[in-house]
This record gives structure tokens, C-alpha cells and sequence, in this order.
């Protein structure tokens, strides 16, 4: 193996695969990068063993092909601290990497590529694009309600699927409940899968990149996005995801309107003296009138009101004041919806005139 590649454009791919890499004594080529260069392409590859990610960037001068792995800090850091637009020459020879560009030369260990665990082989269920911005909006209005270390370990996770060309994702941690859902343009598969914590998180900073097209594959135990000269693949968490329509108000009707900006000011004032452990705060609306009031463990009263277009039945609930600023902080119309269920054991909330976005918040016992 031998080839010669750019600093910078080294030093970019590397950076965008290198937050997979991390200690393991245990399993040490997990520290390493496979490097592969075959058919003029170049291939980066790390994984923590339920991700990986790949960048292949094209080689347009002559080349041996090959394919060896090395420690991914090391080479990061040394490219690093190198000339930023110098040639870097990378030659295999007698299991051991040389590296040299101007003045700096290198030698490093290898660790075979035959014992780099990757997903080569991937059958697909279904498969679909879908731009960028849309992604990441989806995942962005509805990640914060994800189980973060849940026993329930499907809760752990975020759920995708299409139904009748919809495509829906859905997170909660069984005290709220946010999903999201497009149409797509294409007809395709039906599926349901739950993309773990960890993915979700890597796959929304994989994301933070100017608009493009996604090309998503559907498999088994496995999701892969093409994302431009980037191939992530996430392991799948296995189980059955809860009812979430069972939650969901069947006929929004008569909502309840209340100024975005206004409701938030409210909450962040009386929050300042909301119990340590519970959060709680009473929202009552009453004669055209919102008010919100916490009190703690000290026997502090924090209370704060503002008028809103409401003259119906007395509203009387408590609520995790964090719950509901999480949801606040994903809404940017000027208004809101806000719908009470029957049994008053949680609150619907809906970004004005927009019921593609969904939010629910279990209620506190008054």
C-alpha cells in the first residue's frame, strides 16, 4: 500500500471519523483507523463496534493499492501539526506504516486489517432519500424526550417509521413524548426501527453540513446513511416500542392559545423557586388570565400572570417545569396550542397551525 494525499484533506476526513475512537485495552484495533485505498479511492473507517463511520475521498494520483490499520490519535495528531498544505507520502511496508511529508518522517505500528470489525455486508429493507435539513429538524424537535439510561432499554433510542409513505420518528422517556412526521416524495417499504441514543446524537453532528441529499438504507438489525463522501452505519436496538397513538389526542379540537414568548418568560421566572427534586409548577388559567405559580421545600412562593384570548372552564394542572421549557425550546411560531386530555393526566402541545409536530407531557398529581 502506498499513495500520497493533501494534508488538509487528510486532516478533515480524519476529524470527521475520529469521535468513534476511544481507549479499549480490551480490544485495542478499536483505537485504530482502517486505512484502505482501492479503485482510486481512498478509505478511512472507525467504529465503537455499534457505529461506524467511513469517508472516502478519491485518489488521482498513482497509487498502490492496499489496506492496514493504525492508531487513529496518532496519525491525527501528526497530520495535525504538519504543514497544512504539504503532500503526505503513506507507505505500508513489513507491518509497519511510513509517513513523510517535507522534513517529518514517521514510522508506526499496524494492527491487521483482517481484525478490523466493520459492516461490509449490508441487505437492505428499504431504502429512500431525504434532504439534510429535514433530518435534522425532525431529530432536533423531538430528541430531548429520549430515555438517557432507561431499565426499558427500547426507550433508549428514537423510533423511525413509515406508514402510508409517512415517515414518523418518535422519542420519549415515559413522562413525555415528542414525534414528528413528513411526507415523503417517493413510495417506499413500510418499516419501524429504533435508532439508539448514540446514534441519534452522532448522526445530528454528522448533520450540522450545508443542504444535501441523504440516501438512507433500511436494514435488519442496521441503519446506513450517505451522507456526501460519508457512509454511517448504526447497530439498531431490538424490542417493540410503546403504543405512542394511544397518547395522542384523537380530535384536537379548541385548543387553548398562548403566546410562545409570553408562557416562557413565565415559566423561567417562577421556575427560580420550583422544587429542587420535583420541578413543579401549577399553571392555572382562569377569566382570560395565566398563571404560574412554584413554591419549594423552603416554603418560597414564586408567582407570575399575563392575559391570553381564554374564557372557557376553570384550568387547573401541575406540571416539570423543564419539561415543558424543552418543548418551548424547540417551538418558534408566536403561538402555541395547548390541549388538556379528558382524564387531565397530560397536555397536548402543538406549534401554531402546524400538527406535524406533536408534544406530550405527562401531568404531576396536585
Amino acid at each position: 500500500m502506498k499513495f500520497i494525499i493533501q494534508n488538509n484533506i487528510l486532516v478533515e476526513n480524519l476529524k470527521k471519523i475520529s469521535r468513534l475512537l476511544v481507549k479499549n485495552t480490551s480490544f485495542p484495533i478499536l483505537e485504530n483507523v482502517l486505512i484502505e485505498i482501492k479503485k482510486n479511492i481512498l478509505s478511512l473507517t472507525t467504529t465503537n463496534l455499534e457505529i461506524e463511520i467511513i469517508a472516502n475521498i478519491q485518489i488521482l494520483t498513482k497509487y498502490t493499492p492496499g489496506k492496514t490499520t493504525i492508531s487513529g490519535k496518532k496519525i491525527l495528531n501528526i497530520c495535525r501539526n504538519l504543514p497544512e498544505t504539504s503532500n503526505i507520502q503513506i507507505e505500508l511496508k513489513n507491518s509497519k506504516i511510513y509517513i513523510s511529508s517535507e522534513n517529518s518522517s514517521y514510522i508506526l505500528s499496524t494492527l491487521p486489517a483482517e481484525n478490523f470489525p466493520n459492516h461490509q455486508n449490508f441487505d437492505d429493507i428499504a431504502n429512500f432519500y431525504i434532504s439534510s435539513d429535514t433530518l435534522r429538524n425532525m431529530i432536533i424537535k423531538t430528541e430531548f424526550a429520549m430515555g438517557k439510561q432507561d431499565i426499558r432499554y427500547y426507550l433508549n433510542g428514537m423510533l423511525f417509521e413509515n406508514k402510508e409513505n409517512y415517515l414518523r420518528n418518535v422519542a420519549t422517556d415515559g413522562y413525555r413524548l415528542a414525534t414528528s412526521c413528513i411526507l415523503l416524495k417517493e413510495k417506499i417499504n413500510s418499516f419501524s426501527i429504533i435508532i439508539p441514543n448514540k446514534g441519534i446524537m452522532e448522526i445530528l453532528k454528522l448533520l450540522n453540513i450545508k443542504k444535501t441529499l441523504l440516501h438512507i438504507l433500511i436494514g435488519t438489525n442496521n441503519l446506513r446513511i450517505y451522507i456526501n463522501n460519508l457512509i454511517f452505519t448504526t447497530q439498531l436496538i431490538e424490542g417493540r416500542y410503546p403504543d405512542y397513538n394511544s397518547v395522542l389526542l384523537k380530535n384536537s379540537n379548541s385548543p387553548i392559545i398562548i403566546n410562545h414568548d409570553l408562557l416562557k418568560k413565565s415559566l423561567l421566572r417562577t421556575s427560580i423557586l420550583s422544587h429542587e427534586k420535583f420541578s413543579g409548577i401549577e399553571i392555572n388559567i382562569k377569566n382570560g388570565e395565566l398563571k404560574t405559580i412554584s413554591d419549594n421545600q423552603e416554603e418560597e412562593i414564586a408567582e407570575d400572570k399575563f392575559n391570553i384570548e381564554y374564557f372557557g372552564n376553570t384550568i387547573e394542572i401541575s406540571i416539570n417545569v423543564y419539561y415543558i421549557l424543552d418543548v418551548l425550546n424547540t417551538i418558534n411560531t408566536k403561538n402555541i396550542f395547548l390541549f388538556l386530555n379528558k382524564s387531565q393526566s397530560s397536555i397536548q402541545i402543538e406549534p401554531e397551525n402546524n400538527s406535524s409536530t406533536v408534544y406530550v407531557i405527562m401531568l404531576l398529581k396536585r
